[in-house]
């Protein structure tokens, strides 16, 4: 199965690397990229590839593992010299599913995907990255968030600088990508902004329009983000792709540990 057969390379010349559409493309999406922090590339995925990596993912659900967990914003330790109620301190409730990379079909388009060089050095030209690969993590490098039902992810700041996604389902109800954006900055935590979200401010928030077949690219560092309560029978199925500036990079077995349920 070639990229060709993947991609909506129709839209996205991601094979034509030394074609001037190739350039426009990965000029725009620098650009949106570096203006809103977000570049969404809608109807990136051909339909017939899309069905296919929906069905895989729904055969392997079976292999999801469930984290229940409560966090702050800030995702980090708790941290008693501030009072509970606090924004650095407050406690909210995350229930999401993942299905590790080694529980895949391989043979997958999904896969075949994550594992294309042509892919990787898109994504590469798109942040900058002249040193780009995907993660060597036998559990983390590819995998995919799965909602049940009231299922959601609290208001949350990512530790990474960006998040590359692709959506293979969407919930029948609910779901829904929010955030907002530019919330901190690296020198400066915001507590009374962020605090006042969670307290249901919601003036600054915004829907990041997510459909079957988008690929996003988002800078969730600086940017509070949640996925709202899943509602209706489906799934939400989010495929997360992850890289690295070097090769053989893996995350800690603790990490593993927590979304995985195991190290190894």
């Amino acid at each position: 199965m070639s990229l060709e057969q993947i991609v909506n390379t129709s839209e996205y010349p991601v094979l034509d690397t030394g074609s001037g559409d190739y350039a426009d493309l990965i000029e725009s999406s620098r650009e949106s990229f570096s203006r809103s922090g977000v570049c969404l590339l809608h109807n990136f995925i051909a339909a017939d590839s899309l069905r296919r990596m929906c069905d895989s993912a729904v055969d392997a659900i079976d292999n999801t593992f469930f984290c229940h967990s409560s966090h702050n914003a800030y995702l980090l330790p708790d941290d008693e010299n501030f009072d509970p109620a606090h924004p650095r301190r407050r406690q909210l409730r995350t229930d999401v599913g993942s299905i590790a990379y080694d529980c895949l079909d391989s043979n997958n388009d999904l896969v075949r995907l994550y594992q294309s060089d042509q892919m990787t050095r898109f994504i590469g030209e798109i942040l900058g990255h002249a040193s780009f690969y995907p993660l060597g993590d036998p559990l983390g490098a590819l995998s995919i968030n799965v909602f049940e039902p009231m299922g959601s992810h609290a208001w949350h700041f990512d530790e990474s600088v960006f998040s590359v996604t692709l959506m293979l389902q969407a919930a029948e109800s609910g779901g829904h990508f929010e955030y907002v954006p530019n919330l901190r900055s690296e020198s400066e935590n915001n507590y009374r902004g962020v605090g006042a979200v969670l307290d249901g401010d919601e003036a600054d928030v915004q829907t990041l329009p997510l459909q079957p077949g988008t690929l996003s690219i988002f800078a969730g560092r600086y940017s509070m983000h949640r996925v709202t309560a899943v509602e209706g029978a489906a799934p939400r199925l989010v495929a997360v792709l992850c890289y690295a500036n070097n090769p053989g990079v893996t995350n800690s077995p603790e990490v593993r540990k927590l979304f995985w349920g195991r190290s190894e």
